[in-house]
């Protein structure tokens, strides 16, 4: 769940996981131009991007109360082993579908364990140090799997497989820090580029009013781009969760856009 902070008590809008993870979907679908590359298979990894938090469908439908906000717990607000087990149930629940969305997922989430949830005097019995070790067995089995199949043999290569967990990332904090509305001007630091080269990918809102926001440089293959989700509003907070439940159950929709230009050259 995302909240957008300084939102008033009577229209707090929400924006689930999966919806932000839509909006990853969606760039992923025109990233990519002479600066920026292409990557392929295009279908697996674009789908890898816009399902990549269909694990936290489930706990969404039933989210629990936070006493101290009157609000549904954002997503940086719940516990390591709920975390975890939310990405753990999105990377299984994927692969069905897509062994290589799939795999792409697990080492995005291996990535953000290693970031956020283990500490340098973890032992090998915490829940971080089981995720990791479990996702490195399934990380292998699943590259044995990907080895015979024809379209995958080179997407399998590990150079390959850490540039397309790379843009997975990308366009994961693209789409979250849009949807957070925290800033009105914000940077992707280091985005990889094809050749192993890296830059800064900023971005600043042009208008408010228009959600327009500026990109520089431009990393799509379309001259602008408009992403939407959905949102759910809140018309107050909560003291009960049963209640809080309920009133997310039933509220109201509202389409939420984010259109991106180009940045002007600077003179």
């Amino acid at each position: 769940m995302i909240i957008p902070p300084d939102q008033p008590h009577d229209r707090t809008i929400t924006i689930s996981q999966t919806s932000h993870s839509w909006i990853s979907g969606q760039l992923a679908r025109v990233w990519g131009n002479e600066l920026f590359g292409e990557f392929e298979p295009i279908e697996p990894i674009c789908y890898a991007a816009e399902q990549h938090d269909i694990g936290f469908l489930d706990w969404e439908n039933q989210p629990t109360l936070n006493m101290e906000t009157g609000l549904p717990y954002a997503f940086d607000e719940l516990p390591e082993s709920l975390h975890l087990d939310i990405w753990r149930t999105g990377i299984y629940q994927l692969r069905p579908v897509c062994s290589y969305a799939s795999l792409i997922v697990s080492l995005h989430f291996y990535g953000l364990c290693e970031r956020f949830h283990r500490q340098p005097n973890d032992s090998h019995r915490s829940k971080a140090s089981q995720f990791l070790k479990e996702q490195r067995a399934y990380q292998q089995k699943a590259r044995e799997t990907l080895s015979h199949d024809p379209l995958f043999a080179r997407a399998i290569a590990p150079e390959v497989l850490a540039y397309h967990r790379d843009l997975i990332a990308v366009w994961d904090l693209f789409s979250l820090e849009l949807c957070r509305g925290r800033s009105r001007e914000f940077k992707l630091p280091e985005v990889r580029l094809p050749n192993g080269k890296q830059v800064d990918l900023r971005l600043r809102q042009r208008s408010e009013s228009e959600k327009l926001w500026e990109v520089g440089p431009w990393p799509f293959a379309v001259e602008s781009i408009t992403t939407l989700c959905e949102g759910r509003v809140l018309q107050r907070r909560f003291t009960d969760q049963k209640q809080m439940r309920e009133a997310l159950r039933n509220a109201h929709r509202t389409t939420i856009q984010f259109r991106l230009v180009p940045a002007a050259s600077p003179t």
